[in-house]
């Protein structure tokens, strides 16, 4: 388990929030193109957490093993043909192709380590406790059984308040697993208790900090 310290970066938070509102504007096109399949219920804040994290852990890990290069799945596409896209509400198949591929993303990180490229999937936690090593994550059984990653990498998001996702402190890296792990471990049901005393909202693996998961 690793801590990431972070201090107030107001231009990183301005390009999370155009993120956000650019992945709202995609989904409006997909709608209208109907192309807009949910994969699962998300909170309002999500989108702005996976930027920062992904852009964070991305920063973190090329920093850390020069030997590696790693971009995130917003690197890899071409935005600026995109938001052409979307504002010419152009819909060819070709386009509607091209902007179901993007916002349906298949992982979160490709790591490129000489000739060979490996594919992450970033699962982020947010709250405002430090996370203990007792505890589970629970993994949405919908994402752990999808094609397309070679390994996960568990982060919490720490905030002074909840209400403001402005308000990181810091990142807690977890560690990394592989989707063979998650896929072995016990599921709990939507609608049943979770050790916090929640109720899972969608069928998820239950996956423990210390057992499950590898220091990176």
């Amino acid at each position: 388990m690793r801590k990431i310290e972070f201090k107030y970066n107001k231009e990183l938070f301005e390009k999370a929030h155009r993120f956000v509102e650019f992945r709202s504007k995609c989904k409006v096109y997909l709608k209208e193109a109907g192309k807009d399949f949910d994969k699962f219920t998300i909170v309002e804040h999500d989108a702005f957490v996976g930027y920062i994290t992904e852009y964070l852990i991305a920063e973190y890990l090329n920093k850390r093993y020069n030997f590696i290069k790693v971009s995130t799945w917003e690197q890899n596409h071409n935005i600026r043909k995109i938001i052409n896209i979307l504002e010419t509400k152009d819909f060819s198949e070709q386009n509607v192709s091209l902007v179901k591929n993007y916002f349906y993303d298949s992982w979160d990180l490709k790591i490129q380590i000489s000739d060979k490229t490996l594919y992450c999937d970033i699962k982020t936690a947010y709250t405002k406790k430090e996370p203990d090593l007792k505890w589970n994550f629970l993994y949405p059984v919908i994402q752990a059984n999808k094609k397309g990653k070679d390994f996960i990498i568990l982060v919490y998001y720490i905030v002074e308040d909840l209400k403001n996702v402005e308000s990181l402190k810091e990142l807690v890296l977890i560690g990394y697993t592989m989707p063979e792990i998650i896929l072995s471990c016990q599921i709990i049901k939507a609608g049943e208790i979770t050790e916090f005393n929640t109720t899972s909202q969608i069928d998820n693996y239950i996956t423990n900090l210390s057992e499950h998961y590898l220091d990176l």
